[in-house]
């Protein structure tokens, strides 16, 4: 067993291994790889890192439904709007589709034990070890201290005064994260737990050339990226130890404690719980950014979701939910690298090429959802079966999020807190547009809304 993470590796060793990891050669013929645009590597790097929920879409509409970008690092990309081209990919051989590669740029924070940064054969151990918490009974015992955190952070919120909701979203999911996976009840650890999980999570497109060139962390700004890094580092394995000594730790319910019964590497334990801040806390807080966007702009979906607002479920509610991160996904798209060629779509790819599968795209085309595709209309989820590989929020197959049952349950807890709390009503009547944050589609103006009333408890 690892003690206080002193021979862990440190933020400066996963940058290297990301750095590295990035460099992909690609090996094999490329004479049949599918069309694209012909601007430069930079041009296309640019489009796709700042705007890839505009840019893959006018691709997919420009070339067809397997296009090729080359963009900087880890291209070239071949982006997937067909669901039978994706669902090939998502039921492709483990050892042939990489998503830990695809996922390389990561390392840094989640380290390299993440099941994010995993491959087969290590990854379907990893996977199996982090799921028990995740059950759906484990799930249901959190649901009341979910709603109780998101009903307290409403009520707080001032009466006719612009509030930036994304913004309180973070903060909540993030308070539900320490005190709900983390299990950290002291108030005052909480709190400089909170603020550094928070700087840590918080990335910006220029803090990634560090990932990327390891060098830069030597210098300013970077320098306070890896600072951040360790800084939540020592936090997080103090925490391990502290719950290590805990006589009652094995009683406990928190994710954190049943990872450390089964698992004796800190290190490990450490890289556990970091792949859950960044697969369950932005994207969540991000995922209810836009959902309470489009539900403002609606009142009479809004009113129908406030008729089953007391009911523990209720099918409209899920299917707001669903409907929401198919018209406004988190992550607009998923990745797989190929360890050898592969034919798909007509078209030979060599090994080293990425495919990904184009979350945004899919999940709007009109072929597959109707002349209504870009309307936000929840009733399509209770008249039917949605079409098979379109809506892919979660990713597919063996890598599918393990987050993703845990993930619904919290967006719709909070989203039935916050409406019972207070009424709410959007600052600006236009849609809010969007706009690329590190990895995720945030909206562009952080969902301002204004609280009308408070509703008693």
């Amino acid at each position: 067993m690892n003690s206080g993470g002193r021979d862990n590796a440190s933020a400066n060793e996963r940058l290297r291994t990301s750095a590295s990891i990035s460099q992909v050669s690609i090996e094999g013929g490329m004479d049949r790889m599918p069309p694209g645009p012909s601007d430069s590597v930079l041009s296309q790097t640019i489009r796709f890192r700042r705007g890839r929920q505009h840019y893959l879409p006018q691709m997919h509409d420009r070339y067809g439904d397997i296009v090729t970008l080359r963009v900087a690092p880890g291209g070239p990309f071949v982006i997937l709007r067909n669901p039978e081209h994706i669902k090939e990919v998502f039921r492709g051989a483990p050892e042939v589709f990489h998503a830990g590669e695809g996922n390389s740029l990561l390392v840094p924070i989640v380290g390299r034990h993440s099941v994010l940064t995993l491959d087969a054969p290590e990854h379907k151990p990893a996977r199996k070890r982090i799921m028990p918490p995740f059950h759906h009974d484990r799930i249901a015992a959190l649901v009341s201290t979910m709603r109780d955190i998101a009903e307290q952070e409403a009520r707080s919120w001032p009466v006719g005064e612009p509030v930036r909701l994304l913004d309180r979203a973070y903060a909540l999911t993030l308070e539900i994260m320490v005190r709900v996976v983390f299990g950290v009840d002291d108030v005052r650890r909480a709190a400089e737990l909170s603020r550094a999980l928070r700087q840590v999570s918080d990335i910006g497109l220029s803090d990634i050339l560090v990932w990327i060139r390891p060098g830069l962390g030597k210098v300013w700004p970077w320098r306070n990226v890896v600072r951040n890094l360790e800084h939540a580092d020592a936090l997080m394995y103090e925490e391990i130890a502290r719950r290590r000594r805990d006589p009652d730790s094995s009683s406990r319910t928190d994710v954190l404690s049943m990872l450390l019964e089964d698992e004796p590497d800190d290190e490990v334990v450490r890289d556990e719980v970091m792949t859950l801040l960044v697969a369950g806390h932005e994207t969540t807080a991000v995922a209810l950014g836009w959902l309470f966007e489009r539900l403002l702009r609606h009142p009479r979906v809004l009113a129908r979701v406030r008729e089953g607002i007391d009911e523990p479920k209720d099918a409209y509610r899920t299917a707001v939910f669903k409907e929401a991160l198919r018209v406004r996904p988190v992550i607009h798209n998923v990745a797989r690298r190929l360890t050898e060629p592969i034919e798909l779509g007509g078209y030979r790819l060599s090994a080293g090429v990425a495919v990904l599968p184009s979350v945004g795209a899919v999940q709007c085309d009109p072929r597959l959802w109707g002349a209504d595709a870009k309307e936000f209309r929840p009733e399509r989820w209770l008249e039917g079966t949605p079409p098979q590989n379109a809506w892919i929020p979660f990713g597919g197959g063996v890598r599918r999020c393990v987050g993703a049952m845990f993930a619904q349950v919290e967006v719709e807890t909070v989203m039935a807190g916050v409406l019972r709390a207070v009424e709410l009503e959007a600052v600006d009547p236009a849609d809010e547009g969007s706009a690329m944050n590190h990895i995720t589609m945030i909206p562009k103006q952080g969902t301002r809304v204004r609280v009308v009333r408070r509703l008693a408890p």
